[in-house]
């Protein structure tokens, strides 16, 4: 992760911050810097890697930083599509909302919103899995390990496209292979 600064912020904050439940929304609030920027706006990548933030937020706020490190598992995002619709220029103030749509037998399926002044800057979907030695953790593990018991939402279409562009992906890459 590129922006360990930020990472190193969020993980201090979340100390004093309210805890979550894995249903709960996260926002946080970012300003861009100049090394944010290409040339005049924020770039592509940089709004991948300010999601994996708002993923780390939500971990450690909903108390998996102590299961992550107990069980040595290790966050994963296996795919990510991102829409862009305004551009964020240096110095101005956005905000990234992050929840949890939806998990199957090893995937979370989450939904990340930047906002500016009330309106949706670009909006993100990730699939993302914990890794332990044995291969992807199952995501009902994954909460019980936070003592926290939760409703699995409905699955939505987005998730359904989602879980079909991932095996479309998947086997053309095998296809490669």
């Amino acid at each position: 992760m590129r922006l360990r600064l930020r990472l190193l912020f969020i993980l201090i904050a979340s100390l004093w911050r309210h805890k979550m439940s894995f249903l709960d929304e996260s926002v946080l609030n970012f300003r861009v810097l100049p090394n944010d920027i290409d040339i005049r706006q924020m770039t592509n990548d940089r709004f991948i890697a300010l999601m994996d933030l708002g993923r780390m937020d939500m971990a450690f706020r909903v108390g998996l930083f102590k299961p992550m490190v107990q069980q040595k598992w290790v966050p994963l995002a296996t795919f990510d599509t991102i829409r862009f619709r305004h551009f964020l220029k240096v110095f101005q103030k956005f905000k990234l909302h992050t929840k949890i749509m939806f998990w199957d037998e090893k995937t979370f399926y989450f939904e990340q919103q930047f906002e500016r002044h009330d309106r949706i800057v670009a909006t993100g979907y990730v699939c993302a899995t914990c890794l332990g030695s044995e291969g992807p953790i199952d995501p009902e593990k994954v909460i019980a390990s936070t003592g926290q018991s939760v409703n699995k939402p409905l699955k939505s279409d987005i998730v359904s496209t989602l879980q079909e562009l991932e095996k479309n992906i998947h086997e053309r890459q095998k296809n490669f292979n």
